[in-house]
């Protein structure tokens, strides 16, 4: 894996080779060199360095791994240390994708299509535009209009200060270069190679994420627009999509360098954080504990037991605590002492010290998720009557078959990275913040065992009602989004499209009244203050299909009158001080 800095030295090295040999030659043949002015063309320009960059960048730096805010809105962890419901602008994703991957995208379609040989370079361009569709769709779902058409042009096409493309332009757009791209892919062409960190420039397996995405944009925008959701899908078969988990579009961390690791183990290795401020959520535990008898099998790849030694029974401060070994903590916000005390540090579950591994796969997207998506679309009449099962059930156990098979990928792949973790940083005696005895071998065995995807728990979790859909089609699409959700995971801006699109996963609404949010999920970014000085004509120009500039404000796709759904959960409370 290639990092920017690495990039960047090879193409120092290649720009000073390229003025030796210009020095020597000059004077010789000086009007030969000065037909051209640039010492630098399209043709000699390797764009596998820019997609490795970008595609390193994108998935792996900007990866999603179980420890954000997002996660809080939707239903898969929370931070204890957060105070999710301000209503400041968040620039974050706006700088990183018109600064370094939309740029760099764009960088290379329009290197390829000033290549004399462009046709061989039609899977490259091709790749490069269904990454760009993504990371558009990123960007977009974030703020809603956003400069589109007039940004990441070439240098002497640039225009300083853009228009605010409608979000209903930019997904029409999306859509025609997912679709365009998917048919450009030529199998007997030249792609990446190794330079292709996701795929290998595996052509075929390109062209089903394309379709693939293409199925979850059209889902994006069935509230507002069902028709074009289902023109959308209507040239669309399963042979099309990712169905297996060899179809997973991802990328693994890497020990080459610092910035490829699992951000979470850097953390542990470089600042000592072995005590974290994340928990699994409320609504992601609830779901994976199913009945309390029969609990999914992945629940241990999700979350660990709580640490509280007063588990049933009446805690000393005279907190009743519940009989359970896994527990959630709901969306709190920046809420009195009251409503914080219920939920301390080692009465709730915190995320499976699994995803601490310094090698994890964060991804662009899974088959778990697809198959979910056409459960979704066959309950609601979305797909083709043609080229799919006619059933919602079938697609619906599908998805969790296959987000159990993942689980278990996941397992095996950082089973083997446990044991130096667990007794060289977090049950290691002489590591700063750790409490407890040093763990041995059988420890560590134990631990693995422990979290170990058994058969006879897949075997009992199919058994219960939670395996079949039932119910009215709105109870069903509850059902379909609770499994996502786990689907999802860590994918937290994903999990928190979804619950903005069909208000699923369904939860309490929080006590942080007087926060400016006032406990509400907010339902997009606001866009970054420079925009009202640098670019302030057209940023007023979006205010006047938006609204507010607030994070309460829903944009074009955000148009279903029943999200989010709101359960009837009251909020415990402990009056007593803490002692």
């Amino acid at each position: 894996m290639r990092t920017m800095k690495k990039i960047n030295k090879i193409i120092i090295i290649f720009l000073c080779a390229s003025g030796l040999l210009l020095s020597n030659a000059c004077t010789k043949k000086y009007e030969t060199l000065n037909t051209d002015p640039r010492l630098v063309t399209a043709d000699l320009v390797n764009v596998g360095y820019l997609l490795t960059n970008v595609e390193a960048n994108g998935i792996v730096s900007a990866g999603s791994y179980g420890n954000g805010t997002y996660g809080a809105y939707c239903g898969m962890d929370v931070r204890s240390d957060d105070n999710p419901f301000t209503n400041a602008a968040s620039p974050g994703e706006w700088d990183f994708q018109y600064t370094n991957q939309l740029n760099n995208l764009s960088n290379i379609i329009q290197l390829i299509e000033a290549k004399t040989n462009k046709a061989d370079f039609v899977n490259h361009e091709a790749i490069a535009r269904i990454l760009k569709a993504w990371d558009v769709s990123l960007l977009t779902d974030t703020y809603g209009d956003v400069p589109y058409s007039e940004s990441s042009l070439p240098i002497d096409k640039v225009i300083l200060s853009p228009k605010y493309d409608t979000q209903q332009s930019i997904y029409i757009d999306l859509f025609k270069e997912l679709k365009e791209a998917a048919a450009q892919l030529d199998d007997s062409k030249d792609s990446y190679g190794a330079a292709d960190l996701v795929y290998n420039g595996d052509t075929g397996k390109w062209r089903k994420l394309a379709n693939s995405l293409r199925l979850r944009l059209a889902l994006r925008v069935s509230y507002v627009d069902p028709a074009l959701a289902t023109a959308q899908m209507s040239d669309l078969s399963e042979a099309d999509l990712l169905t297996t988990l060899d179809d997973d579009a991802f990328v693994k961390n890497n020990t080459d360098f610092p910035d490829h690791l699992n951000p979470r183990y850097y953390r542990i290795i470089n600042y000592g954080t072995v005590q974290e401020s994340v928990q699994a959520h409320k609504v992601l535990i609830d779901i994976l504990r199913n009945d309390g008898i029969h609990e999914d099998p992945r629940i241990g790849i999700f979350a660990d037991t709580v640490t509280a030694t007063f588990k049933g029974g009446t805690s000393l401060n005279g907190y009743p605590f519940p009989n359970i070994d896994y527990r959630g903590q709901p969306t709190l916000g920046n809420v009195t002492e009251e409503f914080k005390y219920p939920w301390g540090f080692n009465t709730v579950s915190q995320l499976s010290d699994l995803w601490r591994a310094p090698v994890v796969a964060p991804a662009i997207m899974k088959c778990s998720e697809v198959y979910f998506a056409l459960a979704e679309a066959r309950l609601r009449g979305l797909l083709p009557s043609t080229g799919f099962n006619s059933d919602p059930n079938f697609y619906y156990q599908k998805g969790i078959d296959a987000g159990i098979e993942w689980a278990k990928w996941f397992y095996s792949l950082v089973a083997p990275q446990i044991p130096d973790l667990m007794k060289n940083y977090l049950h290691y005696e002489g590591h700063y913040g750790v409490i407890g005895a040093q763990w041995t071998d059988a420890d560590v065995q134990n631990y693995l065992s422990y979290k170990e995807i058994k058969d006879a728990k897949i075997t009992a979790f199919k058994a219960t009602p939670i395996y079949t859909l039932t119910g009215s089609n709105d109870a069903k699409l509850e059902m379909i989004m609770n499994q996502k959700l786990i689907a999802l995971y860590p994918d937290e801006f994903q999990g928190w499209c979804e619950y903005r699109r069909t208000g699923y996963p369904a939860q309490g609404l929080s006590p942080d009244v007087n926060s400016e949010l006032k406990g509400k999920v907010p339902r997009r970014e606001k866009y970054p203050v420079s925009e009202q000085t640098t670019n302030s004509t057209n940023y007023n120009d979006a205010l006047t299909r938006i609204g507010v500039d607030s994070r309460l404000s829903k944009f074009w796709w955000d148009a279903n009158p029943a999200s989010p759904h709101v359960t009837s959960y009251v909020y415990p409370t402990q009056p007593t001080a803490y002692q």
